[in-house]
């Protein structure tokens, strides 16, 4: 079932009326901003957590707040994932709200033939890749959090797991002045980014 559906119900997307239309788009708009603010925020606590290992007393210290961390980083890729969905629906609701505000000037014409003998399904698929390609937006997301959900709870050794020994080396560079913690904080998220990006 595809986004349109799934708020608007089984009808034609060119049948929805328009301020039902700009309705969504001001509640994709608000969904949008809070998932900014909650990784801005995410941004700063690791900051804030790469400040305390600067002082930590111990190694099992230090872990615990790399595995911290680790946790809060996964937790931003997953936003950061809900924020590209979010994009894509609101391009889509968007496009739509663009043709019904020229529906007068469209009506009667081949091109507006052809949207209406689309199906839902096609008229979404075809609205989306008019400014937007992301096809496997959704299975990337459902297998990210099925390996975020595994990596937390299988207990993974620390002795194998690159990223937290990475996230100490970063947390031995701030305690030994080599980093501050907001640069620090960059560039473990950059480099989880990176990977990502390479999955």
């Amino acid at each position: 079932m595809g986004f349109l559906s799934r708020f608007f119900g089984r009808k034609n997307p060119l049948d929805i009326p328009i301020d039902q239309l700009r309705e969504n788009q001001v509640k994709l708009d608000m969904q949008i901003r809070k998932i900014e603010d909650e990784i801005a925020e995410i941004d700063a606590q690791i900051a804030a957590l790469f400040q305390r290992a600067k002082e930590a007393r111990s190694k099992s210290e230090e872990l615990t707040i790399a595995t911290k961390i680790k946790t809060l980083n996964r937790k931003k890729q997953s936003l950061q994932n809900t924020h590209a969905q979010l994009n894509k629906q609101l391009m889509l609701v968007a496009n739509l709200l663009i043709i019904k505000e020229n529906e007068a000037i469209l009506k009667g014409t081949p091109t507006w033939e052809l949207l209406r003998k689309m199906s839902p399904e096609e008229l979404e698929k075809h609205l989306v890749s008019m400014q937007l390609d992301a096809r496997n937006l959704n299975e990337n997301l459902n297998t990210m959090l099925g390996y975020t959900d595994q990596a937390l709870g299988a207990g993974i050794e620390f002795e194998e797991d690159e990223e937290l020994q990475e996230i100490m080396r970063t947390i031995q560079a701030v305690k030994e002045g080599e980093l501050e913690p907001r640069a620090a904080a960059e560039k473990v998220t950059k480099e989880r980014k990176e990977e990502a990006e390479l999955e």
